[in-house]
């Protein structure tokens, strides 16, 4: 993970020597700040809606029944939305791997060489 965060650092010094590139990733940059942000607040709308149904639903159903609803839909929720995301995003990766075969390779073998330099020490 040090080399990564070292390959990372290298781009962003080289970055500051080319104008175009400084602002290409300072727009990545901010872009993946606020992708994190959305991310953050859709979990947040979540939870108060999730809150919001135990409440309508706790005087009708009692402490036991109300948590049981909960969970009830919020599983529904999850697996719909969960088998939607990867129908699109195995088709998607299905088309791109057979477009760009060779980067598909290259980019395992890279995957393969960080999954197998995390746990030794340089």
């Amino acid at each position: 993970m040090g080399s990564l965060l070292k390959l990372a650092l290298s781009a962003l010094a080289a970055s500051s020597q080319n104008s175009a590139l400084t602002a290409f990733s300072g727009r990545m940059a901010a872009s993946g700040v606020l992708a994190v942000v959305a991310i953050l607040l859709a979990g947040v709308a979540w939870g108060c809606a999730c809150a919001a149904l135990w409440i309508g639903v706790a005087p009708t159903l009692g402490p036991v029944g109300a948590p049981l609803v909960v969970a009830g839909v919020c599983l529904t929720v999850a697996r719909a939305v969960n088998h939607l995301l990867l129908d699109a995003v195995l088709a998607d990766a299905g088309k791109l791997i057979q477009e760009h075969k060779i980067e598909a390779i290259l980019a395992a073998i890279i995957a393969g060489f960080v999954a197998g330099n995390n746990g030794r020490k340089s």
